[in-house]
């Protein structure tokens, strides 16, 4: 994010010193030869001295002369607007840096607070939680409020704890792994949630990939999760040694939603549950392990594919 804001205020930095460099240059370049062509002409009362092979020798050497000066001052303009936007070049990065410093410090604190504070509150939830499921209280409205509020902030909060992970974790360790056992046993905890939906799966992998474990798994729950909830009738599973699709016959999603749907707390859905996390939480762990995450959506299906 920074490196590109950093390219960003580069760019924008030379691109205004080129227009300014280009229109001096011009300005005097033109000045320059404009000036070399007013040769003010010969006095008549030597006219008659020369011969006219003499006076047109004059004019030919004069002329050549004004076009040399031209090709030099040409030249050493080209030249010196070169070195000029070097220089600010390396000007321009180093008050780029100096500039998103104090944003990046924030930022990379706020990253650190956020994972700090999600993992503290990670235990008095789970306390709460284990509490609650201790108590054995049935039928009571006020805790059963309580029960659901406390599970979609636990989610909530493992979410948080998830994209702040992504942001701050860049070492990525590849295994081999047999992607078909890894998939069909994560699967598994799928099942009940999958009801009535018509779930199919076409896997065609080698034995073995190397890959990142935790990562694929984090992105391919996000995935199915994102797709059971949004899917009508069908989901559709696809699997090689180079990517991962997953397909859902949900309501169509337009193309304006489709550029921000990676972006942190967007929401298609602005009634569903959830803050529009999971997704980004998805998009950063992909890009993190250097892979490519996309979505399109035709009239059928909606599908979002993993590029690994």
């Amino acid at each position: 994010m920074f490196k590109k804001l950093r390219n960003r205020l580069i760019l924008i930095n030379l691109g205004i010193t080129s227009i300014v460099i280009l229109i001096i240059f011009s300005v005097i370049y033109i000045i320059a030869t404009q000036s070399a062509n007013r040769r003010p002409p010969m006095p008549e009362n030597q006219i008659n001295i020369y011969t006219d092979d003499f006076e047109n020798l004059i004019n030919v050497t004069i002329q050549n002369e004004k076009q040399a000066a031209a090709k030099d001052l040409l030249i050493m303009l080209i030249v010196s607007g070169v070195v000029i936007e070097i220089i600010v070049a390396f000007v321009s990065y180093f008050l780029a840096e100096e500039a998103i410093k104090p944003v990046r410090e924030a930022y990379e604190s706020q990253k650190v607070f956020i994972a700090n504070a999600s993992h503290e509150i990670k235990t008095p939830l789970a306390a709460i939680s284990a509490n609650l499921e201790a108590a054995d209280i049935k039928g009571n409205k006020w805790i059963s409020n309580v029960e659901k509020e406390t599970t979609k902030l636990t989610i909530l909060n493992n979410e948080l704890l998830a994209l702040a992970r992504t942001d701050l974790i860049k070492d990525v360790e590849y295994d081999e792994v047999n992607l078909d056992k890894l998939l069909t046993e994560n699967l598994k905890s799928f099942e009940p949630r999958l009801g009535k939906i018509k779930f199919t799966k076409y896997i065609n992998t080698p034995e073995n990939i190397k890959i990142n474990k935790n990562d694929f798994l984090q992105v391919l729950n996000i995935l199915m999760d994102n797709a059971i909830k949004y899917c009508d009738k069908r989901i559709k599973l696809e699997l090689d040694s180079h990517s991962l699709t997953i397909s859902n016959d949900g309501a169509k999603i337009s193309e304006k939603d489709l550029e921000h749907i990676f972006e942190r707390f967007y929401q298609v859905d602005k009634t569903s549950e959830g803050v529009g996390l999971g997704l980004s939480i998805a998009k950063a762990t992909a890009k993190r392990s250097g892979w490519d995450l996309s979505a399109t959506c035709d009239k059928k299906f909606t599908t979002f594919c993993l590029k690994f």
